[in-house]
């Protein structure tokens, strides 16, 4: 970790050292070069960006030629650089589920990560997304689609622009961006006949007498519509079988727009609940916080909801641990549950409920449909 990466993370402060006006090239305890030189009686430098000897000897000579005896220009901070500063000032502390920016994160450090500030331009987005889309490069993973690449653009620009602020360079560097489109958002959501066969699969696929982790999820992300985040937080003392409510929020964390709701214990799900904290072996009610991504598919592929060869080598069946979430909350706008109540289960806003799930409960406009005529029309 460079010194001034250091200095704007609080860890330390510059060292005092006696310096003379005319910059000097040296090289510090974590080994990268700087020019040093003092002016008015303070203490100045200007990184180098390298603990290469002869490039930083490269990048000095240049440096002098461009400086002319004025105050040097801003620190070139690499994309690097300005995550280290956005992970240990606002993801770890400020972002209630920081796992999704750390994962944007690895996708992104291959392809930008040594690159200064300035170089973030159409060019190398426009290959980012060719090479994350196409998966002919290895170090960048399987093929994915633009979406994916635009939600991982956009945890760039908020590290960049964070950095900006916290006035590591100025904001102008961050060029305006053309982003790969979103796509439109999936529907797919189980019916009651697919959950049947789904709890049915996760049932046969247990490995002994005790319920499964893919099992467990199951039931209760269909019961509580919880995030999967939440869900693989929750422990077992916010599940109160005396009032019956599981309260899937946790006592002191960061509140942000994605709120968790306190959701009442189902007739069906109760039993369930019982039977797994008598099986519990600590206090996590899925027993870990790993991802249930891969359990779920297994699940899907058993049931027959998937391709017959996901059977050798489980991959996407288009059921995702939201798609549960998705479901529960589908089933209660079709069941005719008002959308502020679908909200204050969901934990978000009326107006996003209404917006994806009102077209699944139309009663409230029939009585309007109907009158539309008033009974005026007739078959000829």
């Amino acid at each position: 970790m460079t010194r001034n990466i250091r200095t704007h993370l609080g860890l330390d402060a510059p060292q005092d050292m006696r310096l003379a006006p005319t910059p000097e090239l040296r090289q510090v305890a974590d080994g990268t070069f700087y020019a040093f030189w003092s002016e008015q009686r303070r203490s100045k430098r200007k990184s180098m960006g390298t603990s290469s000897r002869a490039e930083a000897e490269t990048r000095f000579a240049h440096w002098l030629l461009l400086r002319n005896d004025k105050t040097p220009e801003e620190t070139v901070y690499t994309v690097n650089d300005c995550w280290t500063v956005y992970r240990t000032k606002h993801v770890l502390k400020d972002v209630a589920s920081p796992e999704t920016l750390e994962h944007s994160w690895q996708a992104l450090a291959p392809h930008f990560g040594t690159m200064q500030i300035a170089q973030v331009d159409q060019d190398a987005v426009d290959r980012y997304l060719l090479r994350r889309t196409s998966g002919r490069f290895g170090r960048f993973g399987r093929a994915v689609q633009s979406a994916t690449v635009r939600r991982e653009l956009l945890a760039l620009f908020a590290c960049l622009r964070f950095c900006a602020k916290q006035k590591m360079f100025k904001a102008a560097l961050i060029e305006t961006i053309d982003l790969p489109a979103g796509n439109e958002p999936r529907d797919r959501w189980l019916t009651t006949a697919e959950i049947a066969a789904m709890r049915a699969a996760a049932a046969r696929l247990r490995r002994g007498p005790k319920l499964s982790r893919g099992e467990r999820f199951l039931w209760v992300a269909l019961a509580t519509a919880g995030r999967k985040e939440a869900l693989l937080d929750l422990t077992w003392d916010r599940v109160d079988f005396e009032t019956d409510v599981i309260h899937l929020d946790v006592p002191g964390r960061a509140k942000t727009k994605k709120r968790r709701a306190s959701v009442p214990i189902s007739s069906e799900l109760r039993p369930f609940l019982l039977r797994a904290y008598e099986e519990r072996e600590n206090d996590l009610v899925m027993g870990s916080k790993a991802d249930v991504w891969l359990p779920i598919q297994k699940i899907v592929v058993e049931a027959g909801l998937g391709a017959k060869e996901d059977r050798i080598v489980p991959r996407a069946t288009g059921i995702s641990p939201h798609t549960l979430r998705h479901t529960a909350a589908t089933h209660m706008a079709r069941q005719g549950v008002p959308i502020w109540i679908i909200a204050k289960v969901l934990g978000n806003t009326i107006a996003m409920v209404e917006q994806v799930y009102a077209k699944h409960c139309p009663d409230d406009l029939r009585a309007a449909v109907n009158l539309i005529s008033s009974g005026t029309a007739a078959a000829a």
